[in-house]
This record gives C-alpha cells, structure tokens and sequence, in this order.
C-alpha cells in the first residue's frame, strides 16, 4: 500500500484531478447500476402482475400500474390519466421524460472518459517541463535529476489511461442495460395500451 502511495505522490498535482475524477466515476457508475438492478426488479413484478391479469379490465392494470413504482407503471398512468382512450403522445412524452431519468448522471461519466486522458496527457507536458527544468539549472551536470519530472509524466499518463479504461467500461456497461430497459419499458407500454384500447 505505501508503494502504491509512494507512485501516486510522484504524479504531481495533475494526479489530483484525476483522483477526483476517478472517485466521481466510480460513485456515479455504482449509483446508476443499484438504481437499474432495483428499477428493473420493480418492472419485472409489473410485467408478471400485467401478465398474470392479461384479461382483466382497465381499472384493474390502472391499480396495478398506480401500486408500482416502475418507470412503466409512470408511463401506463400517464398515457390513460383523465382519458377515456389511452393517449400514445403522453406516453411517449412520458417515456422521453423515463429515459432520461434512467440515464441519471451517465453523461458525466462521458465527460471523465474524455477528460481523464486530457489531464493525463497535460501531465505527461508538465512533468516534462519539470525534467527540463531541472536539467537547465543542474546544466547537465546531474542527468538523474530529471528522473522526478518523467516519472511524474509517466505516472499520470497511466493514471488518466486507466481512469478512461475504467470508466467507458463502466459507462458502456450501463448504457447497454439502459437501452435494455427503455426498449422493454417501450414494447411493454404499446402492449398494455392496445390492450386497453380494444
């Protein structure tokens, strides 16, 4: 652990941001994956409830969508709310709105994938600057000098690499169980409503 340490205080004052970054890409992607594994756990008793009273009437899938907290029962509510006919444009409308509310914070971990390798390479720069600086004033008479300043370079180009790695790994992951959902919520909804409008 202390070398560990040891590496990341030779990164210089870039290896903060990136710190930063990979802390916030870590709680965004842990937060996005609880929140889909319990959102999708609510969708699947819907669905099975939907299913179980496939026959049923109107007012009986209104009370079953009303109990649940699923991203499909707000869409089925909204589209029927106050209609005698279930409306496709609200329950578009409202699925627009459940898409973005599936996508949470994801578009901030976007953002890191492409910052942290930015910071990394303005690390790279800075610890270079640092290795040549050291050479001018030692004015060659001591090469191991510059060691601080390319290990610095060296460390935070690997750290805003690895930050990058992680989080698009993570961000892709999360968008395929996304789409996943929207698509099931979607195909589900169109379902139901046709359902109710025959």
């Amino acid at each position: 652990m202390s070398g560990f340490l040891d590496v990341i205080s030779k990164g210089g004052p870039v290896i903060i941001p990136l710190a930063v970054c990979s802390v916030a890409a870590v709680a965004i992607l842990a937060e996005r994956l609880w929140w889909l594994h319990r959102t999708r756990r609510q969708t699947d008793r819907l669905v099975e409830a939907l299913e179980t009273e496939a026959t049923s009437t109107r007012e009986e899938i209104l009370r079953v969508c009303a109990d649940s907290r699923s991203p499909l029962g707000r869409v089925i509510r909204a589209a029927t709310e106050g209609r005698e006919q279930p409306s496709l444009s609200a329950a578009e409308r409202q699925g627009a709105e459940e898409a973005r509310r599936i996508e949470g914070r994801l578009p901030a971990v976007d953002a890191i994938v492409t910052l942290a390798p930015l910071l990394g390479l303005l690390g790279t720069i800075t610890g270079m600057i640092r290795s040549f600086s050291v050479l001018e004033i030692s004015r060659g008479d001591s090469p191991f000098a510059v060691t601080g300043g390319i290990a610095e370079a060296l460390i935070t180009t690997a750290a805003g690499l690895i930050v990058a790695v992680v989080a698009f790994s993570g961000y892709v992951w999360c968008q395929h169980v996304m789409e996943y959902e929207v698509h099931r919520v979607e195909t589900v909804a169109g379902e139901v409503l046709e359902r109710m409008r025959s």
